[in-house]
C-alpha cells in the first residue's frame, strides 16, 4: 500500500502514457513542450479539469497572466 501512495499509477497506465507520449512527441504538428505539460498533468493520477488541460496546451503567451 505504501507504494500507491509514492505512484498514483498503475503499471499499465504508466505504460499507456509512455505509449501516448511518444506518439504526441513523433508527431510534428504538436508542440513537445506542450505534449510534456499535458503528460505531467495526466501523470498526477487525478482527473484533470478541462481548464487545466486547455492551460496545459495553450498557455497564455509569456507575460500574460491566466
Amino acid at each position: 500500500m505504501a507504494e500507491q501512495d509514492t505512484d498514483p499509477l498503475s503499471p499499465t497506465v504508466t505504460q499507456v502514457l509512455d505509449e501516448y507520449l511518444a506518439a504526441l512527441h513523433g508527431d510534428n504538428a504538436i508542440d513537445n513542450d506542450a505534449a510534456d505539460r499535458l503528460d505531467s498533468l495526466l501523470r498526477t493520477g487525478k482527473v484533470p479539469k478541462p481548464e487545466q488541460i486547455d492551460a496545459a496546451l495553450f498557455p497564455p503567451p509569456e507575460g500574460e497572466e491566466p
